[in-house]
């Protein structure tokens, strides 16, 4: 079903949080034929980066159709980058274009990306500006040839179209969001809400800490509701985020403080079936770790075995032998090798 359309339904709508190094291709892939959210978010991508000729930047950038409907989400301080970025990001075919204002990373914010935008409203509304402008170009049938890019990104941009199965214009009206925090030392809710709420935004995710807060202490979902009452009176949906450990938990919060969906993270890594309300022998978590690791083999299979390891050792979470099993896990860097964990780690 068309995004947009989605979002007028009156159930709320409960998805996966993008979160950086984690909810590639593969992780999303695995969430999607698990339990599939209600939506799908990809890791954050610079918009500076896809744009000025960042190749591998679009390898985070890959989607199936049964993903779908599936948000790219873009970071960054320039203006002219999110325009342009925008225009890529349609012609990839994505349900939605969301731009990230709440990284608390010191690597995003101490350039003036993330959650620093926050502080800098004006700027904050030229990216949204920007994205709308880009998007509002596409629809005027923008080829992708004329795109002022190099040509090495129009042919990645072509890769990443056939492994999706885009047809060009199909989803030619994606969604434009915010994500973002309630401030950088203290929430500043009501004042940033209000800002953005100024350009007509399908919908703002708030998380329920400030910048500082990094992701210490508990979500402030009080705060979430006082954005809830803000954006009631206008189109823009609000979805909350922080703290959400199932699907249950995420519908009830919705229904509670006032919003109109939200975003699970961190509790996902690991556990895909917390978006089924159910868990999972451990039988069935190993199962899923030769999937994801084989999907990511089929779709990287130059890369490095590294990145896997993080996503191992968060499905041995409440293991009786998990410290045993993190420490042999940290060394396997095949296939052969994850298999030979089998019977330690199917009780």
């Amino acid at each position: 079903m068309n995004l947009s359309r989605l979002l007028t339904q009156k159930q709320p709508l409960i998805g996966l949080s993008p979160m950086d190094g984690v909810t590639d291709y593969p992780f999303r892939q695995i969430q999607a034929q698990i339990a599939k959210p209600d939506i799908l978010f990809t890791e954050f991508v610079s918009a500076e980066g896809i744009s000025r000729g960042g190749v591998k930047l679009y390898d985070q950038l890959l989607f199936s159709p049964n993903q779908r409907p599936v948000v790219a989400q873009l970071f960054g301080k320039d203006p002219d980058a999110f325009f342009s970025a925008s225009q890529i990001l349609c012609h990839l075919g994505f349900d939605g274009i969301e731009i990230n204002m709440g990284c608390p990373a010191k690597t995003v914010t101490n350039h003036g990306s993330g959650a620093a935008l926050i502080a800098k409203p004006k700027l904050a509304s030229e990216i949204i500006l920007a994205v709308f402008a880009g998007v509002g170009e596409y629809k005027k049938n923008l080829s992708l040839q004329s795109l002022a890019l190099p040509e090495k990104i129009k042919k990645v941009i072509l890769r990443n179209q056939k492994f999706s199965s885009f047809i060009s214009k199909k989803y030619a009206s994606p969604t434009i969001s915010v994500k973002t925090r309630l401030g950088l030392d203290k929430p500043v809710t009501e004042k940033w809400i209000s800002h953005l709420l100024k350009h007509p935004l399908d919908f703002i995710t708030l998380h329920g800490r400030t910048l500082s807060q990094g992701y210490a202490g508990l979500a402030s979902w009080s705060e979430i509701a006082k954005a809830g009452k803000l954006v009631s009176s206008t189109r823009t949906k609000l979805w909350g985020n922080g703290d959400l450990v199932s699907r249950r938990q995420a519908l009830d919060f919705c229904q509670k403080y006032g919003t109109s969906g939200a975003l699970i993270g961190r509790a996902a890594v690991g556990n895909p079936w917390l978006f089924a309300n159910r868990s999972a022998t451990w039988a069935e978590k190993f199962s899923v770790m030769l999937l994801h690791t084989q999907i990511y083999l089929d779709t990287f299979p130059l890369r490095r075995f590294e990145p896997l390891r993080h996503h191992f050792l968060s499905y041995t979470l409440g293991h009786p032998q998990a410290k045993k099993l993190r420490a042999r896990l940290v060394a396997v860097n095949s296939l052969p090798g994850l298999l030979k964990l089998e019977k330690d780690f199917v009780l």
